[in-house]
């Protein structure tokens, strides 16, 4: 499994649902802005990439999250 598969299915399970691009990460996965913080510095250190403080305010989308990781791969 690649790397974007692997998030996009652990984002699913940790919304208990299948998660599509447009899913939005506090609305739809019921996320609050600290979770999401702390979901990016896992993701940083799991996968190697960075998120600085302008990447972070445009990821609101699950799809965003992928495109800005998709990048750094």
């Amino acid at each position: 499994m690649d790397k974007i598969s692997e998030i996009k299915a652990k984002l699913a399970s940790a919304a208990h649902k299948e998660t599509i691009e447009d899913s939005t990460l506090i609305r739809d996965l019921g996320l609050d802005s600290l979770d999401v913080v702390e979901m990016l510095l896992q993701l940083e250190e799991e996968y190697d990439v960075h998120f600085d403080d302008v990447d972070m305010n445009k990821i609101s989308t699950v799809g965003d999250l992928l495109n800005e990781i998709s990048k750094q791969l």
